[in-house]
């Protein structure tokens, strides 16, 4: 396979990772199971030092291992980087330490000469003609391999040469087919191209629609000889047309996104088709942590040692002392004694619980050891008081681990249900990243260091907030559609939020996050892509929300940081209020009341106004109101939008 070089960040994200398709200049590509990578071989063969490779978080490694869980799991691998070479960009600097892509979708065509075949037939005759030119072996795969190429013109080409004495174009690039089949179950395929000249239509309507049969056991004849044939006169798919030179049948693209997929007459199977680059080609399952430098988790060596000692018979107290020489605290080592076999899954919002208590906790003004990968320091507000906000605190260091458990296609899936192993009754259903599916040892990660800015709500603000709205019908009517929107979806747990309060507060400080992240492209110039939210929202404590971008991106070495005064953060703030009281899609947009976005979540949100970039938003930019915020009778910020 030919090499592209990719951000190691860029491989665990919300749009990219195992699984996912990824376009590169040598055409679009999909990312293997880790099992695959040439990088994870390595290590197990011990051409590479396993102890170089392993993130130390121990924390969300414990997290992980329950149950219905990991069980087996006993470390992270950090995500090779994947650099190119110095001297020669199209070949890695260290070929072990590259992550491993195949061709996707594998069927390509020659704007030229039409001819259109899977990869492999390019390739087998990609070699068969320039072997009889009698080219080097070197020559023929490097030749292919950058990028893949049309035979048929090659041969044509070198052919008119020859007797002509001209000197012609030689290499035609092949393009890839846009269009795929996905399944509920995780699968991704290419469409069965050298079956689609013989499709139908069926006599039957579903959903309005007639669908298009494709019997994938037959195709049209003997020796097929397929051409992708475009239109100049139509644009759409009816301007596209599969046909076999040989046979002469053919069938136009028209009515490919109603498909109907068939085995012998009877099996229908359950794929959509999309474009490769559809969002909903690919959600992965993330999980993210923030490094607490007191609440440092016993490692799997320790572990053993305090069992060990506990099976001596030896005192809680006699390991406490023993083992707290070695940097634990008290409190982790404790909690390791009194919670070991207990091997149950700990849910999102209580691991988040501890990040939001440590960062919050009222003696805590300043955390200032360096070595220890959080730093910060909370900020004296006094114009930001009048804005409902109680905190405001520059986290000028902080360490970000990501680690990719699985994904999904079609919808996404909560990672509270996927982690917890809760069934569904959903046709959603992910594929882990490993081929030993929740069995391996050993999972993804990528180590992030970075800053950002911490900011939550008064307390008493929000609860006075929450009341008046639940008894503003038009609020509530809002609030209560997202909710039964909710229940109606699969992808999400039913119990996400315990109530419709709690539905509210969410969205309200999901939105902030939103309009503030779009201001800092709008009136710092950051973009939103570099930025990224983590959110701490529950139906009691929490109700802040972390702004953060990690080094190499745009806004970071304290730059966002330096956003993170109350003077400035509040010219920010204003100005995203601002902003958001006029959307270019207003007053459609405004007025939304049956809801919008991905399984109807949101209400007044869209691209104009409050969705972000998929890799900024860890919610796959659902539970969205701006109403919430700006609406002259019950909007959280109303007297300041208004008497201002």
């Amino acid at each position: 396979m030919p090499y592209s070089e990719i951000q190691t960040q860029k491989v665990i994200s919300s749009y990219g990772g195992i699984g996912s398709i990824i376009e590169t200049p040598q055409g679009a590509m999909k990312i293997e199971d880790f099992d695959e990578w040439l990088y994870f071989k390595a290590i197990n063969d011990n051409r590479l030092e396993l102890t170089n490779f392993v993130i130390e978080d121990n924390r969300l490694l414990n997290r992980l291992k329950h149950e219905k869980g990991f069980p087996n799991l006993s470390k992270f691998l950090r995500v090779p980087p994947n650099v190119s070479n110095s001297n020669n960009k199209t070949i890695p600097a260290d070929p072990l330490r590259v992550i491993s892509a195949k061709y996707f979708p594998e069927w390509f065509y020659c704007n030229k000469c039409e001819s259109f075949h899977h990869v492999k037939d390019w390739w087998e005759g990609w070699k068969m003609t320039l072997q009889k030119y009698h080219e080097s072996n070197d020559k023929i795969r490097d030749t292919f391999l950058n990028s893949p190429k049309c035979f048929y013109c090659y041969d044509n080409a070198r052919s008119l040469n020859k007797k002509q004495g001209k000197k012609r174009k030689l290499y035609y690039e092949l393009e890839q087919v846009r269009f795929v089949l996905t399944s509920p179950k995780g699968d991704i395929d290419d469409i069965p191209w050298d079956k689609w000249n013989l499709a139908e239509q069926k006599g039957q309507e579903i959903d309005s629609k007639i669908l298009i049969h494709v019997d994938i056991d037959d195709i049209c004849c003997d020796n097929q000889q397929l051409k992708y044939i475009k239109s100049t006169k139509f644009s759409d798919l009816s301007g596209i047309r599969i046909a076999c030179a040989n046979c002469n049948k053919s069938n136009t693209l028209s009515g490919l996104f109603k498909l109907d997929l068939v085995v012998k007459e009877s099996t229908v199977l359950n794929k959509k088709v999309v474009i490769r680059t559809s969002n909903s080609v690919y959600y992965p399952i993330i999980l993210n942590s923030i490094f607490l430098p007191t609440q440092l988790e016993i490692k799997e060596s320790d572990a053993k040692k305090i069992d060990n000692w506990i099976n001596k018979g030896k005192s809680p107290d006699f390991i406490v002392e023993i083992f707290m020489e070695e940097g634990y605290t008290k409190e982790a080592i404790l909690d390791y004694i009194n919670n070991r076999g207990r091997n149950v899954y700990e849910p999102e919002q209580e691991y988040r619980l501890k990040e939001y208590r440590f960062i919050t906790f009222p003696e805590r003004i300043d955390y200032i050891e360096e070595k220890r990968n959080l730093v910060f320091s909370r900020q004296q507000i006094s114009m930001l008081l009048d804005f409902g906000i109680s905190n405001l605190t520059q986290i000028k260091r902080l360490k970000i681990t990501n680690v990719q458990t699985a994904y999904t296609r079609q919808e996404p899936l909560d990672k509270d249900i996927f982690l917890s192993g809760e069934s569904v009754d959903s046709e959603i259903k992910p594929k882990y990243t490993s081929k030993l599916a929740n069995q391996t040892d050993v999972l993804p990660a990528v180590e992030n260091y970075g800053e950002g800015i911490f900011v939550e709500l008064d307390k008493l603000n929000l609860n006075a907030w929450l009341d008046s709205i639940l008894d503003n019908r038009n609020a509530l009517l809002r609030i209560e559609k997202i909710y039964e929107n909710i229940q109606n979806n699969e992808f999400i747990r039913k119990d996400k939020f315990s109530d419709i309060r709690h539905l509210a507060k969410f969205v309200l400080i999901h939105t902030l996050s939103h309009i503030l992240i779009k201001e800092f492209e709008f009136l710092v110039g950051y973009q939103a892509t570099s930025l990224c939210e983590r959110l701490f929202i529950d139906d009691n404590e929490m109700s802040g929300f972390l702004i953060y971008t990690v080094a190499g991106a745009e806004g970071s070495f304290g730059g966002l940081v330096a956003q993170g005064t109350d003077k400035v953060f509040a010219k920010i703030l204003s100005s995203a209020l601002l902003r958001a009281t006029d959307c270019a899609s207003d007053p459609v947009c405004l007025n939304t009341t049956d809801g919008q976005g991905v399984g109807g979540l949101n209400m007044a949100a869209c691209y104009s106004c409050a969705l972000l970039p998929e890799t900024s938003c860890e919610e796959f930019n659902c539970f969205l109101d701006r109403y919430l915020l700006i609406d002259n009778q019950v909007g959280f910020f109303k007297d300041y939008v208004y008497n201002n």
